[in-house]
């Protein structure tokens, strides 16, 4: 217990020591300084030549036990040289420059424990860099481009006590496997690294790394996966909202993937033979998908949503070239009366189907397409399904007129029925008209109509 709280209390005042130096700054005069009391060597503002140290014996770089080194103007650094002039160091600081890159490492059974390389240009850390440094207890890589690390250098970063890695250039759109293998507890603001580049520009990276393990474990077989965004919710900083992308375009699906990454928003499944829209409201992986491109497929009937959570929230429905004959008006409207992105967020596509167009539809589907006609992208482009020797079949739906679809081909037909009505009204005027002559007959002449006086 008292060897873990002496380590814990040495460990506090690394970090200290790492806080206050990430302020001293650079002497502007150049040259290097032999402080004796500390056996501190410090350099400044020169050209740095491993192989030549001024003012200094070789007694005293035997002794020497800290090296700091700032605004060197050279692009590669060789620490091999260096520690092989100085034996002896425990604390190599570098910081300010222009190196940007690593060569060769450490001499074995070395007795460095600090090791700062911070506010450089470094962009690659060698895999076995840190393999020697087996009593180091503290690592400052802040302020370098890093884009990222080998699986090797995390396994040596795990190890030593304290690292800072502040401030680097981390490329999320690289592998991020490594962040993985982090052991965040000997990394002091591990959970605030951030994305260097978009799209993830400025959120913590050990987020991106899960999300973006899910999106290809979770893949489905055939398709490809992109997470193209990553956003903030504005009412939880912490809370990030994930865009995903599955593409399933013509992929010979005869029907939905059963698995998709979490958080999937936009899906395509154009140009594959899907009869069914069922998956949308039994498999809970799809309550989150958004934009759904169905174009091109087999589908016949939209019922199936009719009532659903997903039809009540979509955002891009596309089923252009499809099968669909006839669709509920009444469940699209109220599907768009409630949908929370409406009236600028919600895109629909229906042109390319079949449509019947007879006198029970057609009027409340025209209705449905004037009243959203901001919403039905290609409304200009619905039409009758094309029936050989009928005139309306080849119109646009939303411009036909009431009398095109509820009346007979040839304007001038008479109906049977109408026929016998005609007659049949004549023949009551016909008896009317002979009943009035009979009785003003019978009224002047007092003789009964002759049809009477036959009755027996």
């Amino acid at each position: 217990m008292e060897s873990f709280c002496f380590n814990y209390a040495f460990n506090l005042c690394w970090i200290l020591l790492l806080v206050t130096q990430e302020y001293h700054s650079c002497r502007l005069s150049p040259g290097c300084q032999h402080f004796p009391d500390t056996n501190t060597y410090s350099c400044s503002g020169r050209i740095w030549k491993e192989t030549k140290f001024d003012n200094i014996s070789m007694d005293d770089r035997i002794n020497m036990r800290i090296l700091e080194m700032c605004n060197v103007n050279q692009e590669t650094l060789n620490l091999h040289k260096i520690h092989t002039k100085f034996p002896n160091l425990i604390n190599i600081t570098i910081w300010q420059g222009n190196i940007s890159s690593i060569t060769n490492s450490f001499l074995p059974h070395n007795q460095i424990k600090v090791l700062q390389l911070r506010n450089l240009k470094i962009e690659t850390i060698p895999a076995k860099f840190l393999s020697s440094l087996t009593k180091i207890e503290v690592l400052d890589l802040s302020g370098n481009s890093l884009q990222s690390l080998d699986p090797k250098v995390i396994e040596e970063i795990n190890r030593i006590p304290f690292t800072n890695l502040s401030n680097n250039q981390w490329n999320c759109s690289l592998n991020l496997e490594w962040v993985a293998l982090l052991n965040t507890s000997s990394i002091p603001g591990a959970k605030n690294l951030t994305c260097y580049q978009q799209p993830y520009q400025g959120i913590p990276i050990i987020p991106i790394a899960k999300f973006k393990e899910n999106v290809h474990t979770s893949c489905p077989e055939r398709c490809s996966c992109t997470m193209y965004d990553v956003l903030r919710n504005p009412k939880n900083f912490d809370d990030l909202e994930r865009f995903i992308e599955v593409n399933c375009s013509n992929r010979n699906f005869l029907e939905f993937p059963p698995i998709l990454p979490d958080k999937t928003k936009t899906l395509m499944l154009d140009r594959n033979q899907i009869r069914s829209l069922l998956p949308l409201i039994n498999n809970p992986l799809y309550k989150d998908v958004q934009d759904l491109d169905l174009d091109n497929n087999f589908i016949d009937s939209i019922e199936d949503l009719e009532g659903s959570s997903w039809f009540i929230n979509f955002r891009v429905l596309s089923l252009r070239n499809n099968q669909l004959v006839q669709v509920p008006t009444y469940a699209f409207d109220n599907a768009l009366q409630e949908n929370p992105s409406m009236p600028t967020g919600v895109t629909l596509f229906l042109s390319g189907n079949p449509w019947k167009c007879d006198c029970s539809f057609i009027p409340p589907f025209q209705d449905l397409l004037r009243k959203y006609k901001s919403q039905v992208q290609d409304v200009n482009d619905i039409k009758c399904s094309p029936v050989e020797g009928d005139k309306k079949s080849p119109m646009v739906i939303v411009d036909m007129p009431r009398s095109a679809m509820c009346r007979l081909p040839n304007d001038y037909a008479v109906n049977a029925l109408d026929l016998v009505n005609g007659i049949l009204a004549s023949l009551i005027i016909l008896i009317l008209g002979k009943l009035a002559y009979d009785y003003y007959h019978f009224k002047r002449t007092g003789r009964l109509p002759w049809i009477v006086t036959k009755i027996p």
